[in-house]
């Protein structure tokens, strides 16, 4: 008898519907994951509206790309390659490369040709449909990049891994070092686990920006261990920022907000020679009178900044496993499927009176 499970689906429109599914076999190589949590990202509210922003992405397509669940099935290769079994919970990255096209092996090439990334680019009608993290079941290609779960957190909790995975990848790109002066604009989740890798990698001084409507999450950079917090609606930033490091300024401006103007405000931050990562995605809107002569003026590096590395992602299940009061902190609120419009009206911060520093979706797993 072929088992059911549920999933929600996004063909790109506004909408999303909940989907039965066969439970699938592992593919050959491969594994089958029942998946017990996937953090919610804005990437994911922006599929669920159709704005496509990686390669190769599609609609009508289970999203979730955070994804934490035990391994359910697996053949004796995977087993063998990825040293886990049945029953071990493990943290997915979700970009899945092929390991033999030209670019894999180290050419000049860029990106793998052969890319493929969970929760994006494998469509609801493609092989079983059941390819992302908003699904009770997901299968594991054969190249897929799994780490064993640390113990002691939930997998709500551990679903923090993949963006602070990001953030430990752009606070290497940025040249963060010990030492170093860091700005955080804009208290997302993201902004947020950038400070959290920040201070993991030294920084003797971390202050998070934001908005009036930013308290709650404010509050949570200070948890996370933020020197300090500046509301921007209510001071001027660079003026409080310059009291804030001795008139010296920050050797780091990492720049997590949709806003094209804080462009500007990170080059107005940064000290003489400082780096600036633009990481937060502005939606394609342009940065009105860029200052383009504070890049030359003051010598400035500026990096762009997008996803994680196969190393940052171990970095990241590591720096929970040493360091779980940064996944307990970001916890966040949590929802089932049933609940998922609610989850990503949360993340589109259209929840009058409510605010969350992270959302998961915890799966129920009611197999029929």
């Amino acid at each position: 008898m072929v088992q059911h499970a549920r999933a929600a689906v996004f063909p790109g429109d506004g909408t999303y519907e909940i989907r039965e599914f066969a439970v699938p076999d592992p593919p050959p190589g491969g594994a089958v994951l029942r998946v017990e949590a996937v953090g919610l990202c804005g990437s994911d509210a922006m599929q669920l509206h159709g704005q496509r922003h990686v390669p190769g992405e599609v609609a009508d397509v289970v999203p979730g790309h955070e994804i934490v669940g035990v391994v359910h099935a697996i053949t004796a290769e995977a087993a063998a390659n990825w040293g886990v079994a049945e029953g071990d919970r493990v943290c997915v990255d979700e970009i899945v490369t092929c390991g033999r096209c030209r670019a894999c092996l180290g050419g000049p090439g860029g990106l793998c040709a052969n890319l493929q990334l969970y929760g994006y680019t494998m469509g609801a009608d493609h092989d079983g449909g059941l390819w992302g993290g908003y699904g009770e079941f997901m299968r594991l290609l054969p190249t897929t990049h799994l780490m064993k779960a640390p113990d002691g957190l939930t997998a709500a909790e551990l679903t923090v891994f993949e963006p602070l995975a990001n953030a430990l990848n752009w606070v290497a790109a940025a040249g963060v070092r010990t030492g170093d002066r860091v700005v955080v604009q804009g208290p997302g989740h993201q902004g947020l686990l950038c400070a959290a890798a920040a201070l993991a990698q030294g920084a003797s001084q971390v202050i998070v920006t934001g908005t009036g409507a930013d308290g709650t999450r404010l509050a949570t950079a200070l948890e996370l261990g933020a020197h300090a917090v500046v509301d921007v609606d209510a001071e001027d930033v660079t003026e409080r920022v310059g009291e804030l490091t001795g008139g010296r300024m920050a050797s780091v401006v990492m720049d997590l907000t949709p806003v094209p103007a804080a462009v500007n405000t990170a080059l107005q931050l940064a000290a003489f020679r400082g780096r600036v990562a633009l990481a937060g995605l502005k939606h394609f809107r342009p940065v009105e009178n860029l200052l383009s002569d504070l890049v030359s003026l003051k010598s400035l590096t500026v990096h762009g900044c997008a996803g994680s590395t196969p190393g940052s992602m171990e970095q990241a299940v590591q720096l929970l496993a040493d360091r779980p009061s940064i996944a307990r902190t970001l916890r966040g609120v949590h929802v089932g499927l049933e609940d998922v419009g609610r989850g990503i009206a949360l993340l589109e911060r259209a929840v009058p009176g409510e605010d969350a520093v992270h959302v998961s979706l915890v799966h129920e797993h009611s197999v029929r």
